[in-house]
């Protein structure tokens, strides 16, 4: 029986923090975040929801450096697919060039690390799932939401995504971080620097840039996006100089092997594509992919790694160039060579005349395998100014050779250039193709003292493509055209992606002749009054969100418990509910691949479906050619799952009930998305948290009263509904992975309105687990009293055989032997088991809480002294703090 509340569920399924922590206001700064202090050198953070998992620093590194001795070499580095321990990257970064005052500076993030944090505590990485907040200190009351969610004005002050996930209040609210701005289903953000003491001291020959960067990297969990990482940089000159001819560059380092393999001379083959891919749908993108392979005659590797321009800042009235996203160069260097042969450059001076050099180098010939490097780069950016933010956006995409490569670059270029949405509701902005709003004065005037805006038009503002002006187009000519923003500038909406459009439908940059044949525009922007553009905003399907979920583990047993949240979630495409069903997931008897850290998880096609729990509902007449309803899915209905907290029915919280009810609707604005704190930072109790004092010690309990209380007038709060499933093939001692999802149905559109047509997408599992331990249950006084001494060791004798048997995995970091024995029926009370040899000499003690976790402990086998115990016989004594359990004695036997 689950004797556990259901409040703690929140914080267990996700690892978040404190439930009722300080909400927004709080400032993570003020925090111890980590022992090893603001450097992430432990590979902790890694965008490993989807098959290609990637290591992120911010000291300038994307990697691990798998193969180097440094404390983050474990992590996944470039690995694909996950749990597979075969790396297809040893280590990237970001490089940006240009020339101060005349002198030739360049700032790498890989090899030298040339951009790190900033001193305060709060400068470390954060990470985000779901829109919630999880590290480096967990706020899941602060969201980031954005388009297509809703309401994705987190925040609800009218502005939206404006303060940056770092730890500071960006916006001035006086609130931290409570309006960020999610990209993917995992993101990791960071800001670092060029010019701080600590890069000068490691790299005195460093000449800054005077630079910030702000480094967005994330993936998705999702089919048709598990193989891309988005990576989304903010370059801004901080300094008080201006920086000029700044170029944009990245770095990448593949040595693709397994990690099985370390000893092996890494043989790459790398190249590049510049053309169009096009979608099912028949548009065109972009594509500028660097590419590496693996090159070994023999046995390659199968994947084909490609870093993938998606955008980067332009401008079509030459501040910027060039005027549509370009890398222009593409430089490949070979290992222990000169620069003028080849080899990586070691100056500024080689760096910076690679990065502006327009070049392709040639594809790498198979019989040319080597330890190779490239560079990519983009630019001039013309004369920076301090304040001025360049923007970068590349992704990193990985196929099963060359042709699939390319196809997950169409996924990744549609997701990077993302939709465009009606962001301020207003119809007449973003209609008729024009998407951009321009004022007098945005630009640099011309030498005339003219405004550059007045002499361009209006439906083709960018004129590389057009050729001036044609039959049907407005220019604009006169400032009377012009109206008043709200904040008084005279401004205009024109059409400035008009040669983006052209490319689009055709496939190549359009000459004057082809886009005025096209009938101008094969695929416009700006219609509709959707004038914004969000970039990595997904096209495909969404399946609603996973729901929240636990698991409790019995004797040859475990309970899943999850919460509703999947069935109140509006389809983003479709603005209405399509949610179809739960489905619940396990993995067991799986072990983890030579060279891949403990917490990695197991591959998507090892996961089985154990239940589901399907709404019921049928499939329309008519829809799809079916002549008369029938059931879509399994139609089992919810209410068979429903699982009611025990402590709601619990006499120690009787009045709880009533005193959150009245807590809840005092929050009038609907503000609280999880339950607030009950007292502040100095230990006062907030007022309107006085009902809940008598309990407050009591926060899983309250958390869950929370969560069920709907309010009764004012600001809608929906009550929480919860649901539990039984899996009882849960072998004791073995660890077992779990997953929750959702699914939706089809919809089709007939009269005006949706109906269900048949199957449709749910969420990859494997992307969202949590793993357990069955055990035996803890025995009580009276069971002790009744059944007498039952406690044994088990596998006894602990042979190479059993030890193999029973659970064992690659030996790692976290566990040096990779074995376990394990002892049961353990009493319920806090235990002490020491083991010594036949001898009498201490080999470990080992601490056991009865009451939380069950019967059952595990041991490695791994003695005091960090050293794996020898063949022999081991005796042990098992002491319990409760008078009711007399010392046990036993022994068991090891056999090497």
């Amino acid at each position: 029986m689950l004797t556990r509340t259901f409040g703690s569920m929140l914080l267990l399924a996700l690892s978040w923090g404190i439930a009722g922590a300080e909400p927004a206001s709080h400032d993570p700064a003020d925090d111890q975040i980590r022992p090893d202090g603001i450097h992430i050198l432990d590979g902790s953070y890694v965008l490993d929801l989807g098959e290609l998992q990637v290591n992120i620093t911010n000291h300038g590194l994307i990697g691990s450096q798998f193969s180097a001795d440094v404390p983050y070499n474990h992590a996944p580095s470039g690995q694909w697919p996950g749990g597979s321990g075969d790396e297809y990257l040893w280590g990237a970064g970001l490089w940006v060039g240009g020339r101060i005052a005349g002198q030739v500076s360049v700032t790498t993030g890989q090899y030298e690390r040339e951009l790190r944090p900033g001193s305060r505590l709060a400068d470390t990485i954060y990470e985000a799932q779901a829109g919630t907040i999880l590290r480096p200190t967990a706020y899941p009351q602060k969201t980031g939401r954005r388009l297509p969610e809703y309401p994705n004005d987190d925040d609800r002050d009218g502005r939206i995504d404006e303060d940056f996930l770092n730890g500071r209040d960006d916006d001035g609210d006086g609130l931290v971080d409570e309006d960020f701005a999610q990209l993917g289903d995992q993101m990791l953000t960071c800001t670092m620097y060029d010019n701080l003491p600590l890069i000068s001291e490691i790299y005195p020959g460093h000449r800054p840039l005077n630079i910030k960067v702000v480094q967005r990297a994330f993936g998705w969990y999702h089919e048709e996006l598990e193989n891309v990482i988005g990576l989304d940089f903010e370059v801004t000159n901080v300094g008080y100089e201006t920086v000029d001819d700044v170029y944009l560059g990245f770095f990448v380092d593949g040595d693709i092997q397994s990690r099985g393999q370390l000893n092996t001379q890494p043989d790459d083959l790398a190249g590049f594509f510049k053309g169009a891919v096009r979608d099912d749908n028949g548009v065109f993108y972009r594509a500028n992919i660097a590419y590496m392979r693996d090159g070994d005659p023999d046995d390659p590797l199968p994947g084909v790694l490609g870093l993938m321009l998606i955008d980067h800042t332009t401008d079509f009235l030459g501040r910027f160039a060039p005027q549509h996203p370009e890398l222009h160069g593409f430089q490949i260097f070979a290992t222990n060579a000169a620069p003028n042969q080849d080899g990586e450059p070691n100056t500024d001076e080689d760096r910076y005349y690679l990065m502006s050099r327009r070049q392709h180098d040639r594809d790498v010939h198979p019989d040319e395998a080597n330890d190779f490097k490239y560079m990519v780069s983009s630019g001039p950016f013309g004369n920076v100014s301090p304040g001025t933010t360049l923007n970068l956006r590349l992704a990193m995409v990985i196929g099963d050779g060359y042709d699939d490569m390319l196809r997950k670059a169409v996924v990744a270029a549609k997701t990077g250039k993302g939709r465009w949405f009606n962001e301020d509701l207003d119809g007449s902005t973003g209609w008729g193709g024009r998407e951009t709003k321009v004022c007098l004065g945005d630009f640099p005037a011309y030498e005339d003292g003219s405004d550059p805006i007045l002499w361009h038009w209006l439906d083709h503002m960018n004129e590389e493509c057009s050729g001036g002006y044609a039959p049907g187009m407005q220019p604009v000519l006169h400032p009377d055209l012009l109206e008043p923003d709200e904040d008084g500038n005279l401004c205009i909406w024109v059409n400035l992606d008009n040669c983006e459009e052209c490319f689009a439908g055709l496939g190549h940059d359009c000459n004057d002749v082809e886009y005025h044949a096209t009938g101008s525009l094969h695929v416009r922007t700006g219609t509709y009054g959707r004038e914004a553009q969000y970039h990595w905003s997904r096209f495909t399907e969404i399946p609603p969100p996973a729901p929240e979920f636990r698991v409790c583990p019995g004797d040859n047993q475990v309970e899943v418990i999850w919460d509703d949240r999947s069935e109140h979630s509006l389809d983003p495409n479709r603005g209405v509910n399509d949610f179809e069903s739960y489905q619940v997931w396990r993995v067991h008897h799986w072990t983890r691949p030579q060279g891949l850290p403990a917490n990695s998880n197991p591959p998507n096609d090892m996961w089985g479906m154990i239940a589901e729990f399907d709404v019921i509902n049928t499939v329309a007449a008519g829809v799809g050619g079916t002549p008369n309803e029938r059931p879509l899915g399994r139609n089992t209905g919810l209410e068979v799952a429903v699982y009611t907290p025990a402590c709601l029915s619990d006499t120690r919280f009787t009045g709880l009930a009533a005193a959150m009810q009245q807590v809840v609707d005092s929050d009038d604005q609907g503000h609280w998305i999880v339950r607030p704190s009950v007292r502040t930072s100095d230990g006062t109790v907030k007022p309107e948290m006085l009902p809940l004092v008598p309990w407050e010690t009591y926060t899983d309990v309250l958390d869950t009263f929370f969560a069920v209380t709907a309010r009764v007038e004012g600001v809608p709060k929906r009550s929480t509904r919860y649901y539990h499933h039984t899996d009882r093939e849960a072998p004791n001692g073995f660890l077992v992975y779990y997953a929750v999802t959702a699914s939706d149905h089809q919809l089709d559109y007939i009269d005006g309105e949706y109906f269900p047509s048949g199957y449709g997408v749910f969420e990859e599992p494997g992307n969202l687990y949590v793993t357990t331990t069955p055990r035996t249950d803890a025995q009580t006084p009276d069971q002790r009293t009744r059944e007498g001494d039952n406690i044994y060791v088990f596998p006894n004798p602990a042979t190479v055989e059993s030890l193999q048997e029973y659970n064992a995995q690659l030996p790692s970091f976290q566990n040096p032997s990779g074995v376990q024995v394990t002892w049961n029926n353990l009493p319920r009370a806090h235990n002490t088991i020491h083991v010594f040899t036949e001898s009498g000499d201490l080999v470990k003690t080992l601490k056991h809480d009865g009451f939380s976790q069950g019967g059952s402990i595990s041991w490695n086998l791994i003695s005091r002294n960090r050293q794996e115990i020898v063949s022999g016989i081991y005796l042990y004594v098992v002491k319990s703090d409760n008078a009711a359990f007399d010392d046990f004695k036993g022994r068991f036997v090891v056999i090497n």
